[in-house]
């Protein structure tokens, strides 16, 4: 935050005329970054959480059968 407590400290120092610069040019960067809507989509652990959810048994029972038969 020091760096955000410097720049409005600067920004508070310019002539009006500066400012309208300053201001035009924060919105460009704006639009080069434009902010990211909320997450729609479930997290990928979540969705697998869910998929994984209507299997019946263990699963880690599964892959120590799976193990076995390899051995």
């Amino acid at each position: 935050m020091k760096l955000q407590d410097e720049t409005i400290k600067e920004i508070k120092q310019l002539p009006p005329n500066a400012l309208s610069k300053v201001y035009d040019f924060i919105l460009s960067i704006r639009k080069e970054y434009p902010q990211t809507a909320k997450r729609t989509v479930p997290a990928p652990y979540l969705r697998a959480r869910n998929i994984l959810k209507k299997c019946k048994g263990s699963m880690a029972e599964d892959i120590i059968n799976a193990r076995r038969d390899r051995l």
